[in-house]
C-alpha cells in the first residue's frame, strides 16, 4: 500500500503482522512484529486453526450492520431508474446478464475501485487487473489473454475512456483472431481517478480533461459490433443484445456516456456528527446520494460501546 505513510494508515496500530509472498515487501511500509513469507490465504488458514473462536459480541454485530448498510447503499445506486446515466446502473446491467463464471478484465483508475464495489462477484468468477501502479490500458489486452486462456467462458473488459483510449486499437486483434468478448467503456471525458485525487490535494485541476470520442464508431471500424448508451432506459436492451452477440462469436464494444458523478470517497467519510458539522454532512450526503448511509459509530453506540477518536479515523 504505497500511500500508507502519507495517509497515516497504520498510526494507531500497536502490533503488526505482515504476510507477503515477496520477501522484499516485508517491513517495507511498516515495522512488523512478525513477518511471514508465504501465501496469505494459506498462512491465514493455518493461523485460524491455532486460535480460539471468539463468541459473538457487540463489535462484531456493529460491523455486520455497518456492512449491510453499505451494501444497501451501493444497491440503491445501482438500481436507480431515473436521472442521468451513472456508472452504477451500468454495473447493474452487467450483473443482470453476465454468466455465473464470467471473467472480468479490469482496467485501472476509478474502474478498479468501482468494479470492486459494484460487480456482484462469486467464487466462480475470475477477476484480473494489473498489480503495478498506474498501468492504464491493461483491460483490453488482459481480456484478449483471458479469452485465449479460457475460450469457453464469457469475458468482459471494463475500462474508463482514458484507459480504453490507450489500447483501443487492439479491438481489431480480438476480431482478427475470433475472440468474442464484451468491452464496456465508461465515458465521462476525464481521467476520473486523477481528477478525484486533485480535488482532494490541489487547488486546481490540471491535465484531466479528455475530448469525447465515439468509441462505438471506432469499434465498428475495426469489425466489432458496437452500441452507444446515453440513458438508463437503454441499458437492458443493449446489454441483452450484447450478450447474444458475444455468444454468436462477435466482439462487442459498448460506449456508456456516464455522468460526472464521483464515486463516494471512503478515505474520508463525512458522516459522523462527532467529526463534522451538520452542514458538511448534509452536503456530503446530497452529493453522493447517501442520505441513508450511516457512520460506523452509530452502530457501535447502539451496542453500548465506547468510541475514541484518532484524528479523522474511528476506532474502538
Amino acid at each position: 500500500f504505497p500511500f500508507a505513510e502519507v495517509e497515516g494508515t497504520f498510526d494507531h496500530v500497536k502490533h503488526f503482522i505482515q504476510i507477503d509472498i515477496d520477501q522484499q515487501k516485508l517491513g517495507k511500509r511498516h515495522d512488523a512484529d512478525v513477518s511471514i513469507l508465504g501465501d496469505a490465504g494459506e498462512a491465514i488458514r493455518q493461523i485460524t486453526e491455532k486460535i480460539e473462536e471468539k463468541t459473538d459480541n457487540g463489535w462484531y454485530r456493529a460491523n455486520i450492520d455497518n456492512a449491510k448498510n453499505w451494501k444497501d447503499y451501493l444497491q440503491s445506486l445501482e438500481q436507480r431508474e431515473s436521472g442521468e446515466l451513472q456508472l452504477f446502473q451500468v454495473y447493474h446491467a452487467i450483473n443482470q446478464v453476465a454468466d455465473e463464471d464470467a471473467v472480468y478484465s479490469i482496467d485501472v483508475g476509478n474502474t478498479t475501485q468501482t468494479s470492486i464495489r459494484h460487480l456482484h462477484m462469486t467464487p466462480k468468477n475470475t477477476w484480473r487487473t494489473s498489480n503495478i501502479f498506474a498501468t492504464m490500458g491493461n483491460g483490453l489486452p488482459g481480456a484478449i489473454a483471458a479469452k485465449l486462456e479460457m475460450p469457453d467462458r464469457q469475458v468482459w473488459n471494463l475500462a474508463g475512456d482514458g484507459g480504453f483510449s490507450m489500447a483501443m486499437q487492439d479491438i481489431v486483434t480480438a476480431v482478427k483472431y475470433k475472440l468474442p468478448m464484451i468491452n464496456v467503456v465508461f465515458t465521462n471525458e476525464r481521467f476520473g481517478f486523477i481528477r478525484d485525487e486533485q480535488e482532494d490535494t490541489n487547488d486546481n485541476f490540471y491535465g484531466i480533461d479528455i475530448a469525447d470520442v465515439d468509441f462505438a464508431m471506432i469499434g465498428k471500424a475495426q469489425g466489432a459490433v458496437a452500441y452507444t448508451v446515453t440513458e438508463i432506459s437503454q441499458l437492458k436492451d443493449v446489454f441483452s443484445q450484447a450478450v447474444a452477440d458475444e455468444k454468436d462469436g462477435k466482439v462487442v464494444v459498448i460506449d456508456c456516456k456516464i455522468s460526472l458523478d464521483r464515486p463516494i470517497p471512503v478515505e474520508h467519510l463525512e458522516l459522523d456528527p462527532q467529526l463534522h458539522s451538520k452542514e458538511d454532512i448534509a452536503k456530503f450526503k446530497e452529493r453522493y446520494y447517501a442520505e441513508e448511509l450511516k457512520p460506523l459509530t452509530d452502530y457501535l453506540q447502539a451496542e453500548g460501546l465506547e468510541i475514541r477518536q484518532y484524528q479523522w479515523k474511528e476506532t474502538l
